[in-house]
């Protein structure tokens, strides 16, 4: 094929024409040691939250503090090693194949000190048959982006490494939603398809973006939800748009696609990660009475073409495991309770009033008061009984159905055990070690609930990383200097311990 010569608002470069095979697992290595991919603490992923969900529903999973957790493609270690770090009683096995991305997570591995940690440079095809059993297993960001003889394998792993009892979460896009975006990521490698260069690809596809997005005189609707997917695709960091969108392969299924792959496997689905997901309380009365006499895999089905969905956070448990799928809110009693992500973004506005219920009110004011610490499921039953005692002769559901109904609201969440956490900075500060050693390089942290926390302002990062438990607030400041060095330092200080004790990233 001949040398072609392309001009696209990026300048003119000479292309060699590269031929594509998008079934070579070492090209797909290098394409991540090229371009690191640029990963985030999944809460949807963690152990505790997958324990949640899976005892609520009547699995009886093993103690997450003394857990074994796989993670498959677990790259540069920032969604396992924090969770290994905030639980050093259990252990922690991390496979990949791209060299790159997990020498960082054992260069953090080693310099946090973790020795409940293994990092293992395979190829899935390679993995060894007796690397054992496993409580929870995490493949996030896998199952849609690898070769097709090696997505084959991923479910047949998970069920043979699987304990008894085990949940795994598998992430994986889906249809009907992905057909549009995929419209987006076919023009964009077809732009790019001669390019070799992994940077001058992404000059090249953001160049199609920004011409694209462009607005259209008198375009239909059709036309301009289009437009606002590539709009969304060009807001994407550069490893979002090469490792997701411009990646070879990356295969969306139908629900019921996956679903047939995992029951070949010997497995079931337990439930989404994000058990509102489920929910149907936005559905019209006709949609919910449509839905209702499908079983849970047609009603799922169902689901994906109401709401276009693009993208699932499966749970998967043995078959045979449980005998029905149903919320057992009495199994939420022994667990502890926080205000979700959700919550808290919708409260930081003053006038924001998430129900009309005084008693659901009342408790999302005690947790919000509470945090960043969780309540007990018993402080909150205690409480109610205290502070909202019941009218003479009349009843009322039991807390546990309250608190299942806004965990299912995604108004709280629920753990099995509380994290080591504090509200009120210590006389000598300490950050949760993993968000110290991430912020060195990147603006966003690990919380101690698994959720990411920005940091925007580099002067906060330079205080985190410096946030150890040695260190008093006249250290900090002698250390800090810059715009600590006034007379205001020490009010300036106290606002970030403030910030990052209510960004739950505080141990002492």
């Amino acid at each position: 094929m001949a040398t072609r010569r392309v001009s696209f608002r990026v300048g003119c470069m000479t292309i060699e024409p590269v031929p594509e095979d998008v079934e070579d697992p070492t090209r797909l290595a290098h394409a991540y040691n090229d371009i690191a991919y640029v990963s985030y603490p999944n809460f949807a992923s963690h152990p505790d939250h997958l324990a949640s969900v899976a005892t609520l529903l009547g699995l009886d999973v093993a103690p997450v503090a003394t857990a074994r957790v796989l993670e498959l493609a677990c790259g540069d270690g920032t969604n396992l090693l924090p969770a290994a770090a905030a639980l050093p009683r259990a252990t922690f096995v991390g496979v990949d194949f791209a060299a790159r991305p997990l020498e960082v997570a054992r260069r953090m591995t080693g310099d946090l000190g973790l020795t409940n940690v293994r990092l293992l440079h395979l190829d899935l095809r390679e993995l060894p048959a007796d690397l054992g059993s496993f409580d929870y297993i995490i493949a996030h960001g896998l199952y849609s982006w690898i070769p097709a003889d090696v997505r084959a394998r991923v479910l047949p792993i998970i069920a043979r490494h699987l304990a008894p009892q085990g949940v795994a979460f598998v992430s994986y896009n889906t249809f009907p939603g992905c057909y549009a975006r995929r419209a987006v990521w076919e023009m964009l490698k077809y732009h790019a398809r001669a390019i070799s260069d992994p940077s001058a690809r992404l000059a090249a596809a953001r160049a199609l973006i920004a011409v694209v997005s462009a607005p259209l005189a008198g375009e239909d609707d059709i036309q301009a939800a289009l437009r606002e997917e590539v709009r969304l695709v060009g807001k994407g960091s550069d490893a979002v748009l090469a490792h997701d969108d411009m990646s070879e392969p990356n295969d969306p299924v139908y629900f019921h696609e996956f679903m047939a792959d995992a029951s070949r496997s010997g497995l079931a689905f337990l439930a989404e990660a994000r058990l509102g997901a489920m929910a149907s309380a936005r559905l019209a009365p006709e949609v919910r009475q449509a839905l209702a006499p499908l079983d849970r895999l047609e009603r799922e089905q169902y689901l994906d073409f109401i709401h276009f969905r693009r993208y699932r956070e499966s749970l998967l448990c043995h078959a045979g495991a449980l005998s029905r799928f149903v919320v057992q809110p009495p199994r939420a009693l022994g667990m502890h309770v926080l205000p979700s992500l959700t919550l808290r973004r919708a409260m930081a506005s003053p006038d924001t009033t998430p129900t009309a219920d005084p008693q659901v009110t009342a408790i999302i004011q005690i947790l919000m008061a509470r945090w960043p610490r969780s309540v007990s499921v018993a402080e909150i039953a205690d409480w109610r009984e205290r502070v909202l005692p019941a009218g003479a002769g009349s009843t009322r559901r039991p807390i546990e159905f309250v608190l299942a109904e806004l965990f299912l609201a995604d108004l709280l969440d629920l753990r099995t055990a509380p994290a080591t956490i504090t509200a009120v900075p210590g006389e000598r500060p300490e950050v949760f070690a993993p968000s110290r050693w991430i912020s060195r390089e990147r603006d966003v942290v690990p919380t101690l609930y698994h959720e990411p926390l920005r940091l925007n302002d580099p002067n906060v990062r330079r205080i985190v990383g410096l946030l150890d438990g040695t260190r008093t607030r006249d250290d900090l400041i002698r250390a800090v200097g810059g715009p600590l060095a006034g007379p205001d330092g020490i009010a300036i200080l106290e606002t970030i311990l403030k910030k990052l004790a209510a960004g739950a990233v505080i141990v002492n």
